[in-house]
């Protein structure tokens, strides 16, 4: 996208603080900061490390980690050919929505339908992901059209203006709402003010989502410090929020920690453990948000989640959709990305029935055409057979092969599992005595929450009758401290760990 697409905005700072009071900014600013929300982690790792933004590459987390050790992954770890493509460039399920916008950073490729190859073949099949068998035998390789697709604009109506604060609180323009920030930060001197006119274009956006996930004030780092960093978080098990899931699903893993500081070293487990892991990649960014109650700790999103949560819904695009804050506020994963034992309570979005649309040659009893449509119900096409399509799983409901043996890493680098690559982690980590190494078995699982008393002042003086309940926090805990910390095993699984430190 060209450069001269670009947006300006007026940006008022506080001399005395050198801090951003807030920004005024129209439809395609604040369209560009809530598509943030739409994209999963996959789409995110791999634009934090986009070399031509003027803040170059940024670690958020163990994001980056994660995203590089499942493309160095092999291909015989995979249970099919899609997985790593469906994990390094997942889809967005407002992919539509975004595209259109003026300032749109997501590189993704809009998804190509294929059909069976074979011009005999009446098999109804349909995939996004190329060369698929077909129940017929031949490949799913032959690209299809699709009819009826919606125009769409973003997620804000044209014409509007917006405030957005420091922490990307974002609300409708108001004289009632700039003279409420300026109280709040108590200016009383106007004098103190000073107003910059800036232009924002694509490259700035991209670094304006590294300061987001990295800084509690991101304008200020943006368009002053230019220069975010990974602020850590505090893991309180209360601190996650309150989160309605009722799976029962539990993982067993080994960890391997060091006795005297308590660090986990790296865990050992199963295909469920990566699959587990790996799949944080499909998970759209307000998603994860959602899960934790707007308490993820992920730089700015909390605040920027909750004013989009408190939104009148006529300020938001609603297309032919009810309830379209939904897309913000619990975006879905998208169809075929989820796993036949999905621990976390994300939404999930099944696909959209289609139909083909095809015309027979009865000459050669062959088919000449094929084409498809999102409907609800079929349409009558004249001179032509309309038949509703199954959708094919690329990834065989998990991603990696089972019933292979995995070793993840405090920050979150997969590998399969070996006692040569054992030792060689041991030796990169700079263990030189085996008597501080600690084995331990736990169980990672999600339940029903109920919340955590309020008296209790650590997670280890809660009850036995409570245990239960831990359970449901320890695979969203890991998921938050991947975001927010280099050590997402240490940080995210630390209340379910007796005291180690011991004297060598």
């Amino acid at each position: 996208m060209a450069e001269y697409n670009n947006v300006s905005l007026k940006v008022l700072v506080n001399k005395k603080t050198n801090k951003v009071i807030f920004a005024e900014a129209g439809k395609d600013f604040v369209d560009a900061l809530f598509s943030f929300l739409t994209f999963p982690l996959g789409t995110i790792a791999r634009l934090v490390q986009n070399k031509e933004s003027e803040l170059g590459p940024v670690e958020v987390g163990c994001l980056n980690s994660l995203y590089r050790s499942v493309a160095n992954l092999d291909r015989q770890c995979f249970s099919a050919d899609a997985c790593k493509e469906m994990l390094l460039r997942p889809r967005n399920l407002s992919a539509d929505y975004c595209k259109t916008m003026k300032l749109n950073i997501d590189d993704t490729q809009s998804p190509i339908y294929y059909m069976c190859q074979s011009s005999s073949c009446t098999h109804p099949l349909l995939t996004t992901f190329a060369n698929q068998k077909c129940d017929c035998g031949s490949s799913l390789s032959r690209s299809v059209y699709l009819k009826n697709r919606y125009a769409y604009n973003g997620f804000t109506y044209d014409g509007l203006a917006f405030i957005i604060t420091d922490d990307l609180n974002v609300k409708p323009n108001s004289m009632h709402t700039s003279f409420a920030l300026f109280q709040d930060f108590g200016i009383q001197d106007l004098s103190s003010i000073e107003e910059l006119n800036v232009n924002v274009t694509r490259k700035k956006v991209i670094d304006l989502l590294k300061c987001s996930l990295l800084s509690k004030s991101t304008l200020t780092d943006f368009f002053l410090v230019k220069k975010p960093y990974l602020e850590n978080s505090c893991f309180l098990p209360w601190a996650i929020g309150n989160i309605s899931g009722t799976s029962s699903i539990q993982i067993r893993v080994k960890l391997v920690m060091k006795k005297s500081d308590g660090k986990i070293l790296f865990a050992q487990g199963e295909g469920d453990f990566a699959d587990f892991v790996i799949s944080f990649l499909a998970i759209p960014l307000g998603g994860i948000v959602s899960m934790l109650g707007g308490n993820s700790s992920i730089g700015c999103f909390d605040g920027l989640y909750k004013s989009i949560n408190s939104f009148d819904e006529k300020y938001l695009m609603s297309g032919t959709e009810s309830g379209f804050k939904w897309r913000l506020t619990k975006p879905s994963l998208a169809p075929h990305f989820n796993l036949s034992k999905q621990m976390f309570p994300v939404y999930r979005t099944p696909a959209p029935q289609f139909y083909c649309y095809y015309k027979r040659c009865p000459e050669q009893d062959c088919i000449i055409k094929w084409t498809l449509s999102i409907a609800d119900f079929q349409h009558d096409v004249k001179g032509e057979t309309c038949e509703p399509v199954r959708w094919v799983d690329p990834k065989f409901s998990t991603y990696v092969k089972g019933p292979a043996m995995f070793m993840v890493t405090d920050d979150l680098v997969v590998a399969p599992t070996s006692p040569v690559s054992g030792m060689s982690l041991l030796n990169r980590l700079k263990v030189t005595n085996l008597s501080d190494v600690k084995e331990k078995d736990v169980t990672i699982g999600i339940k029903e929450v109920s919340k955590f008393p309020e008296s209790s002042s650590c997670f280890l003086c809660v009850c036995f009758e409570t245990y239960a309940k831990l359970l449901v926090l320890q695979g969203l805990s890991i998921l938050r401290a991947s975001l927010t910390s280099k050590a997402a095993l240490t940080n995210g699984l630390a209340h379910l760990l007796t005291a180690v430190k011991e004297e060598i």
